[in-house]
């Protein structure tokens, strides 16, 4: 199983409009899947024709402004207050990662017991279990682009989930680049194509 390195503060990027930066994805399934704001996993799901599986590869606290500069004001919280930190995959029942996600969600005795044990439970993943417990939640597309899986370059989307008006989490989720085409077909070597 492959999966990139977690980088060590949650990524974003310039934070343009993402909707603008479509064009850059040659594959429709690309732009479609970068645009969306809905369910994450259902469209890999999709894409891939079979069930994926959660697998977690690391999760702990830290205070916001350590988990990245942006965190802070994003989440709507102190910089010092207490944040989780996971990382996690989505693999195919075989093993073979299709995303690598970076998640960073507000955390504290204010959060309801059956939306925290979404966000720091190993089965279900996060989408999924937020549906599941009936939580309300909708998604802001903050930041799509490329970055590297392993020497491929590989697009990724960056997103803020809601619950009810409060900001919960902060999700990067990079995307392997046999599933999710990341370049033009001319320009298939350049993570900047």
């Amino acid at each position: 199983m492959s999966i990139p390195a977690p980088c060590a503060t949650f990524p974003l990027g310039d934070t343009r409009d993402p909707r603008a930066d479509g064009a850059r994805f040659a594959s429709p399934l690309t732009r479609m899947l970068l645009a969306s704001d809905g369910l994450t996993t259902t469209l890999l799901e999709a894409l891939a024709g079979e069930r994926l599986r959660l697998h977690r590869i690391a999760q702990g606290r830290t205070s916001a402004d350590t988990a990245g500069p942006a965190v802070p004001a994003l989440l709507r919280t102190d910089g010092h207050a207490t944040v989780l930190v996971r990382h996690s995959a989505l693999l195919r029942p075989e093993g073979a990662a299709l995303s690598a996600n970076h998640v960073v969600a507000r955390a504290g005795p204010d959060l309801p017991a059956d939306i925290a044990a979404c966000l720091t439970g190993d089965t279900v993943p996060l989408g999924p279990a937020l549906s599941a417990a009936g939580a309300g939640h909708r998604r802001t597309v903050l930041d799509v682009g490329r970055r590297s899986w392993g020497p491929r370059p590989a697009c990724y989307k960056t997103y803020l989930i809601w619950h009810g008006n409060e900001p919960l989490a902060l999700v990067h989720e990079l995307f392997h680049p046999d599933l999710v085409p990341p370049c033009r077909p001319d320009r298939s070597r350049s993570p900047d194509g």
